[in-house]
């Protein structure tokens, strides 16, 4: 068999579109001020997917961000460490990570592979609609990764998403959706996907937030589970151009990572 791992790369980071940023915009007009943030993340996720198939990746990802009123933007790119079975391909993907699981090879052995992920792009637009925070985005993979050393599947992914929030005193609940049209390699049968999340912020005075939150994403495959995880973060300014966050996650399904954690760091220039 031949197995595709895709994991969510700088989650709050690298895509303006996402939730975890609203409880920064809310109650906060659009600007028409231009601003530049550089971005990086440190992500390490291990888990298996089936009866000795255990993986252990590491990405190194930077990025640039811009904010312009109710638009934003980014573009980001990983550098990928990765011991994984030979029959493993490790993609960056969609909005959300799955799994594909596809073809009838048999190989085995452990592999230690590194080199430059697949570059992501991203922009999102903030709805202007009264009492909630409210955007919608749009993302593309780029196949900027090695399909001979299985860093990427060598196809363009597609997606679009939307988010909606709420400050309610100190709690910013949150919902969001999104749907990846997966580029399909050759000799695959996969599928396009539906995925979701389901959280809420807990805001810590104005420059701090704790947040937790659900997420689950269709297999891109009728051959392998779909994935499900519980999520935790957090936050903080540590001036008013530095903001640093961790985050982690623990899979609740067998096709999601079993564990996950992260740094991130967004520096406004």
């Amino acid at each position: 068999m031949r197995i595709f791992l895709t994991f969510p790369i700088l989650l709050a980071a690298a895509s303006p579109a996402l939730a975890q940023d609203s409880s920064e915009q809310q109650d906060k007009s659009p600007q028409d001020e231009t601003r530049f943030q550089l971005l990086a993340a440190v992500d390490h996720v291990e888990g298996d997917v089936g009866e000795g198939l255990n993986y252990k990746t590491t990405f190194a990802t930077t990025g640039v961000a811009m904010t312009k009123g109710r638009f934003s933007a980014s573009a980001s790119i990983p550098y990928i460490s990765s011991t994984a079975p030979q029959e493993v391909i490790i993609n960056q993907g969609g909005l959300f990570g799955t799994s594909l699981l596809s073809s009838d090879a048999t190989k085995t052995g452990q592999v230690k592979r590194e080199g430059i992920g697949d570059l992501s792009l991203n922009a999102a637009y903030q709805l202007p609609v009264s009492g909630v925070n409210a955007s919608i985005g749009a993302s593309v993979k780029v196949p900027t990764a090695s399909r001979e050393k299985g860093l990427g599947t060598g196809k363009v992914d597609y997606g679009v998403s939307g988010q909606l929030s709420r400050k309610m005193g100190a709690v910013v609940p949150f919902v969001g959706a999104g749907y990846t049209i997966i580029g399909k390699p050759d000799n695959f049968e996969t599928r396009n996907t539906l995925s979701g999340t389901a959280g809420s912020h807990l805001l810590l005075g104005e420059n701090s937030a704790l947040t937790a939150s659900y997420s689950y994403e269709q297999s891109a495959s009728s051959s392998i589970g779909d994935s499900q995880s519980i999520n935790m973060g957090f936050g903080t300014n540590l001036t008013r151009s530095v903001r640093i966050g961790v985050d982690g996650a623990v899979g609740l399904s067998d096709a999601a990572p079993d564990t996950k954690v992260g740094l991130k760091l967004r520096v406004g220039i």
